[in-house]
């Protein structure tokens, strides 16, 4: 009786494995002579060396601290006064996001899944239930923190360039964005594309229709809220240079119009009072500008952080695609076939041919940097929304807990009018502090005029009755010395 024909090792043959469960397109086979030939599961273990392992687990333990931040903030939210907390429902909404996305990298680090159903076939989410809920966090907890940033970015733009104050409309379409479409993208993309074990102990979503079901629109939401968030802050520097180029205009204009005269002052009249009120003028303008500019920061940086780590996850979900499919690439089918046989040549010694897979993926820094930024950005986020008043308040109600008392409560959701902003019991001034926008000015940016000459002389007045307030307080307390 002939023998029947084998793989050459590693390989193992397809027939020997029927498929029954798991993810059959995370199979890496490929044809020798009349046989079908299967890398052994799990393939990351052939493209990559012996410490890989090693380094992905500690990168996913960096989502420990990240978690506890997250809960810091949570907790402070919902235990010390408003003023000390600047609790705000886009700050709620991004926290809850940012512990969905690490209880995704945290949860395999306590179950250690079996990564294969058989020797050839990777687990899907039907067949391991750590591998279900692994990616279903995944996907939900970075679709919904992407969301939240964008309706962060989208509330600056409201309410310094379109001078809307709108807070409750805002707030039910928000919660309605913010937790509808992540759950939406989430009960389209699990069914449809499906999660398996590709890279490490997560499950990552499936290559076959990936970027049109959840990466696509990821980077879709990411790269509006950096887009509207520049223009919010280009708006506000297009406000002062306006503002400069007009008093500029006015200043050098003819002595017989109107633009050519800046609190009376005309061209053939003494020019050094006239060049003061301009350089007053522009400083007053950059004030008021400086103010508005001065609150976006933390919208500023949380959207570039987290458009830098999409776009750079998103060279990594393609470069991990194409080397899932380098199988069935024609052009890349030259290179496969010497990889494998370096495999077979050595006998199974992948560290010999570790060296050719770097054309088929990325190197395993650069996937091991991934891990390591998704963990890294709910620290970021925490250094960014983290208050110094947090740490006043949890010291005062250690210190004395049954003397601490909710005087300027805010609930985790408040629903007030712009005009309540200057109650001091309201909370929302310590709300805003959240989002970024500290106590805005009482019009938006938009409709904020040049500084005029009655402005120029009362900003003026002001710094002049200041220092002769100082000058009779030194006098006083040189009397009194004296008298002493």
């Amino acid at each position: 009786m002939a023998t029947p024909p084998i793989c050459p090792l590693p390989f193992l043959p397809e027939s020997a494995h029927p498929y029954t469960a798991g993810s059959l397109k995370g199979r890496f086979c490929g044809p020798v002579g009349t046989l079908l030939c299967c890398l052994p599961c799990p393939t990351e273990d052939w493209f990559y060396s012996d410490t890989f392992e090693r380094n992905r687990d500690i990168a996913f333990w960096f989502n420990v601290p990240a978690l506890v931040c997250q809960i810091f903030l949570l907790v402070s939210w919902a235990v010390l006064k408003g003023r000390q907390s600047g609790v705000h429902f886009l700050g709620v909404g991004l926290c809850v996001s940012l512990v969905a996305l690490e209880l995704s990298f945290l949860i395999p680090l306590g179950t250690k899944p079996n990564k294969c159903y058989d020797a050839i076939t990777p687990n899907d989410l039907r067949s391991d239930m750590s591998c279900g809920w692994s990616g279903a966090l995944l996907e939900a907890g970075a679709m919904a923190g992407i969301i939240w940033i964008l309706l962060r970015s989208l509330w600056t733009q409201l309410r310094v360039i379109a001078d809307i104050h709108e807070t409750t409309t805002f707030f039910w379409t928000a919660q309605a964005l913010g937790w509808g479409l992540p759950a939406i993208f989430l009960a389209v993309s699990l069914p449809t594309t499906g999660v398996s074990y590709s890279i490490g102990t997560i499950c990552f979503p499936n290559e076959a229709n990936a970027f049109a079901t959840w990466f696509g629109w990821l980077l879709a939401f990411g790269c509006l809220a950096a887009l509207l968030q520049f223009i919010t802050t280009g708006f506000s520097l297009g406000v002062y240079l306006r503002h400069v180029w007009r008093m500029e205009n006015s200043s050098g204009g003819n002595s017989g119009t109107e633009e050519g005269m800046i609190g009376g002052l005309k061209p053939d009249e003494d020019q050094r009072p006239r060049q003061a009120l301009v350089f007053l003028g522009r400083r007053l303008a950059w004030r008021r500008v400086r103010k508005v500019l001065l609150l976006q920061w933390r919208s500023i940086l949380m959207s570039l952080l987290v458009t830098t780590e999409i776009v750079y996850f998103g060279v990594v979900f393609v470069a991990e695609t194409r080397a899932a499919r380098a199988d069935s690439d024609p052009a890349r089918l030259g290179k496969v076939e010497a990889w494998a046989a370096c495999l077979v040549l050595s006998k199974g010694d992948k560290n010999s041919c570790l060296p050719l897979t770097r054309d088929l993926s990325l190197g395993e820094d650069v996937v091991i940097a991934t891990f390591y930024m998704s963990a890294l950005i709910g620290i970021f986020t925490f250094l960014l929304m983290v208050r110094w008043s947090m740490l006043v308040g949890w010291y005062e109600l250690i210190r004395s807990p049954l003397q601490y008392r909710r005087k300027s409560r805010a609930k985790l959701f408040v629903l007030v009018s712009p005009e309540r902003a200057s109650n001091r019991n309201s909370g929302v001034k310590s709300m805003l502090d959240g989002v970024g926008i500290l106590s805005e000015p009482s019009e938006s940016i938009r409709h904020a005029s040049l500084p005029e000459a009655g402005d120029v002389a009362r900003d003026m007045s002001r710094r002049i009755s200041s220092t002769m307030r100082r000058m009779r307080r030194r006098r006083r307390r040189g009397g009194s010395g004296r008298r002493g």
